[in-house]
């Protein structure tokens, strides 16, 4: 089954319009938690950033939908 994976983070939104073959939504789902990090381990990390993916299959129905969100704290312990 195909499956679509839209993303948000600091430089903006992206629809896929593409989308990748899983065998499986728990599978689509993986995907999509492995993408999360990814994104996050990619960014510059400069302050406080948030990152969502939301997955759809051929449908349209929502699947999964994740956020990472990162606050950089300064503070010492």
């Amino acid at each position: 089954m195909r499956y679509f994976f839209d993303t948000v983070d600091p430089s903006g939104a992206r629809r896929d319009g593409v989308g990748v073959d899983c065998p499986s939504d728990n599978s689509a789902r993986r995907l999509a938690r492995k993408a999360l990090g990814e994104m996050f381990s990619d960014s510059p990390n400069e302050g406080d950033e948030t990152y969502k993916i939301s997955v759809r299959d051929n449908a349209g129905a929502t699947v999964f939908a994740g956020t990472l969100a990162y606050r950089q704290d300064l503070t010492s312990f």
